[in-house]
């Protein structure tokens, strides 16, 4: 139970998209002021995606398993 990749780095303007292929439910939530936006609904199988518009460095985890932690930096 972890995010692959755990840290990823893109640019501005690019979508990641989380997919789920679990046997139990996962989250992406977003940890601090700057990833506020960050906030999917609780999915077992499929994907959610995220369009990110400014740089910086964005932490995320699963609000379910907070053990599951992950980083997008957008450069």
């Amino acid at each position: 139970m972890k995010f692959s990749p755990t840290d990823l780095t893109v640019k501005v303007g690019d979508t990641v998209t989380w997919l789920f292929r679990d046997r139990v439910p996962h989250t992406v939530q977003g940890i601090g002021d700057k990833a506020m936006g960050i906030n999917s609904p609780i999915i077992q199988k499929g994907e959610w995606s995220y369009t990110f518009t400014l740089p910086g460095t964005y932490r995320y985890l699963c609000s379910l398993h907070p053990e599951m932690r992950g980083t997008v930096t957008v450069q």
